[in-house]
């Protein structure tokens, strides 16, 4: 055999054992079955876990509001218009001063009257009294007493100030009749009355040497007379008699 016959047995042969070991349909680029396998059971890298359920926190019941307070009784501003935040002629359920009066059932029960049941006021009693009255009729507040010393008007005048202090502190002051044991006086406004009972060592019912001074202080509304004394008598704002 020749040498140029060798070579081309040669490379017949090398063709053949390529051609066999590719098969004949399979691509070249398909992935093999294992490959397969794992790319369907994969979790993919994207994929965003679901979200887990939390049942809410319940919020814990929060405490009553506490009922506010009333202002400190010497600290109060009397004027025509009220006594502090209580105001003449607005119900006692809407009134600013709400704070300031509260509705007794029984208030003069035990004096046997008809009609047993009185707003009164939320300071505490002093020597036995209310320091404050008032009275209710279907309008609103339309009396208010002040019988215990403490709330002044803007101008400092209150329980104890001297007749002739308070004469010169209002040179517009009204004087009424005098009643049997003192003497009334009173301030106007659109919005009511302010109305002072003064009252001296005359009649034995203040320590000898005492100079007339204001006893009492009332708020009236505008629509009210105010010439009228009640020192030293039951007749007072919401009174049992």
């Amino acid at each position: 055999m020749s040498v140029r016959s060798c070579i081309l047995v040669g490379t017949s042969v090398a063709v053949l054992l390529l051609t066999g070991c590719a098969g004949p349909d399979a691509p070249a680029g398909d992935p093999s079955p294992s490959d397969a396998s794992r790319s369907s059971t994969s979790t993919p890298r994207d994929a965003s876990p679901s979200p887990t359920e939390q049942t809410p926190e319940q919020a814990e019941p929060s405490e009553p509001a506490a009922a506010a307070a009333p202002p400190a009784f010497e600290d109060l501003v009397v004027s025509p218009s009220g006594l502090g935040p209580l105001t003449i002629g607005v119900p006692p359920e809407s009134n600013p001063g709400a704070a300031m009066i509260r509705w007794s059932p029984d208030e003069c029960a035990d004096m046997g009257v008809d009609d047993p049941g009185r707003w009164v006021t939320t300071y505490p009693l002093v020597d036995g009294g209310y320091p404050t009255s008032l009275a209710v009729d279907d309008v609103g507040v339309s009396w208010i007493d002040v019988l215990k010393p403490g709330p002044r008007t803007a101008e400092g005048v209150g329980i104890g100030t001297e007749l002739t202090t308070l004469q010169a502190t209002y040179p517009s002051l009204v004087a009424g009749t005098p009643g049997p044991v003192s003497n009334v006086w009173w301030l106007s406004a659109p919005d009511g009355y302010l109305v002072f009972e003064t009252q001296g060592d005359d009649d034995g019912l203040q320590p000898a040497g005492t100079p007339e001074q204001v006893i009492l202080m009332r708020v009236l509304t505008p629509t009210a007379d105010p010439d009228f004394a009640t020192a030293n008598s039951d007749w007072v704002a919401g009174g049992c008699l």
